[in-house]
């Protein structure tokens, strides 16, 4: 909250690369509401203007983290000074990070803040039907962007993250390209994914995408299904989950920059549309 005069003026929150969670904001207004706050007075502030997963519709987003700290910068006191300062450093990094290529990311918040960015990209280009989950997290906490379309048999599904996300930002981000049964048991999913193996694979979405989404591909001519011997968690054959979506597995080369990502992760979302029934 901001005070003046020992009165509340404003309620600000401030999200860096996490979206909404629970019931925070109706807490948040209920509270504003005792406080006589108005809602042109209560402000979601983040690194930019883009979507907050959950973020409620009625608050400003005028306000960016780099004006909020802009603001600091221009007080009378010193150390409010010297900290804004800092601070603008650290966020200049940060965006660098999210933006630049990926294998430049120092921390996971750089993670979070690009896919988000990348959420709002594709989102606003993503073909009529196509579905994005609101909580930009996978199963296992990670930043992690997935969207889906319903199909005749099910759905079909596009979903981006790092290749391995509990080990940080040392490894490349991949696409998973997936079918998922009304059912949703491995076995049915499974089976699903037999039949549309062909049209799964790698190279076929490579093959679909073009030379400008081959070269950002590792092993682009290859099936992206598992090789070697089975684990005991998980499909054999097929990349997904428990419950969940069955299918291949499209790593980007780890130089890829926000820009590429957007490039490669469009073209899924528009591959998904090319998808027949079996």
């Amino acid at each position: 909250m901001i005070l003046l005069d020992g009165t509340t003026r404003a309620v600000m929150e401030v999200k860096l690369g996490a979206g909404a969670h629970g019931e925070q904001f109706a807490a948040y207004d209920a509270w504003a509401e005792t406080q006589g706050v108005p809602a042109a007075d209560r402000y979601l502030v983040s690194p930019n203007h883009d979507p907050i997963p959950d973020g409620p519709s009625a608050w400003s987003r005028r306000l960016t983290i780099a004006g909020l700290l802009g603001g600091w910068g221009r007080s009378g006191d010193d150390l409010a000074r010297l900290l804004s300062a800092r601070a603008l450093q650290q966020l200049e990094q940060l965006e660098a990070e999210a933006t630049g290529p990926a294998n430049r990311a120092s921390i996971v918040l750089s993670d979070a803040l690009r896919l988000r960015r990348l959420a709002s990209l594709t989102q606003a280009t993503a073909p009529s039907g196509t579905v994005f989950a609101v909580r930009q997290r996978s199963r296992s906490g990670a930043a992690n962007i997935c969207a889906w379309r319903e199909a005749r048999d099910g759905y079909v599904v596009a979903e981006i993250q790092r290749l391995a996300p509990r080990r940080g930002t040392d490894s490349p981000f991949e696409i998973r390209i997936m079918v998922e049964t009304p059912e949703a048991t491995a076995a049915a999913n499974g089976a699903l994914a037999d039949r549309q193996q062909a049209w799964l694979a790698r190279r076929s979405f490579v093959w679909y995408a073009g030379p400008g989404v081959k070269e950002l591909v590792a092993a682009p001519d290859a099936d992206g299904f598992k090789t070697g011997k089975p684990g005991r968690r998980g499909h054999s054959r097929y990349y997904g989950y428990e419950g969940g979506g069955h299918g291949s597995s499209v790593v980007l080369h780890d130089i890829v920059d926000l820009s590429d990502m957007v490039t490669a992760y469009a073209a899924a979302l528009n591959y998904l549309t090319t998808y027949r029934a079996q």
